[in-house]
């Protein structure tokens, strides 16, 4: 991949705090000096393959340059946002991601809000790499409980009662706002070289227009590069400390 590793001369970015839990998104425009460098070898250099996960499109690998230059870049932002400073990222997740499945073809989870995981310790930078009308990103909160974030000790009740209301009010599309089961407490419109950053435990999920048009091409359609870090201690990256022997 041939970018420069640099900021844009007109970076800027802002902290908000969403919902009743106050939860952390920082919002970068302008963010890289090549990002329409990175569509080109989206279009020309990736291999896209269907998502494993839940993803409803497709995904490529990142070149390792990239994740590298983002983690230098908000090596100090990631820690302050989100009180992570007695720790650094020991793993790492980056791909391009495009959405290019119909809601008739998918399941009924990927139609509704989702978490990436449940250690708070993961942190998502969402680069935009297409602009409107493809959408952006919404967070929300599960209205009977109150989450806006998942937990491992919420998740059995959350489970229970999220198959129960899917069973009473079945989604035949993608989220879009308020729902008789999730409340939007947040949303960010797609930029072209904007990224945004928030723990993988929030409830959120692509904002994706009535009107889209499901375009394979990273030139056209709804391109963004994912990355997730996930900050450790010593402990995470070493292991526990050998006993003696």
């Amino acid at each position: 991949m041939n970018i420069r590793p640099f900021l844009h001369k007109d970076f800027r970015m802002r902290v908000d705090h969403i919902g009743h839990q106050q939860a952390p998104v920082v919002v970068i425009d302008n963010f890289l000096l090549d990002a329409a460098q990175m569509v080109e070898y989206a279009a020309t250099g990736a291999h896209f393959a269907p998502a494993a996960a839940l993803y409803p499109g497709v995904h490529a690998v990142m070149p390792s340059p990239y994740p590298m230059f983002v983690h230098f870049f908000t090596r100090s932002i990631i820690p302050e946002a989100f009180g992570l400073s007695d720790r650094d990222v020991v793993d790492c997740r980056c791909t391009f991601s495009m959405v290019t499945t119909r809601p008739d073809k998918v399941g009924v989870r990927q139609l509704v809000p989702h978490t990436d995981f449940l250690d708070p310790n993961h942190i998502v930078v969402l680069h935009y790499l297409y602009a409107k009308p493809h959408g952006g990103t919404a967070f929300y909160r599960h209205c009977a409980t109150g989450y806006e974030g998942g937990a491992v000790d919420q998740r059995e009740r959350y489970e229970t009662l999220l198959k129960a209301e899917l069973q009473a009010h079945p989604p035949t599309d993608y989220i879009r706002g308020d729902t008789p089961i999730f409340q939007q407490i947040a949303s960010y419109d797609a930029v072209f070289n904007r990224a945004i950053l928030y723990r993988s435990t929030s409830l959120h999920a692509a904002t994706i227009p009535a009107e889209f048009s499901y375009d394979p091409d990273p030139r056209s359609g709804r391109l963004t590069a994912n990355t997730m870090f996930f900050y450790g201690d010593q402990t995470s990256f070493f292991g526990p400390p050998r006993k003696p022997v």
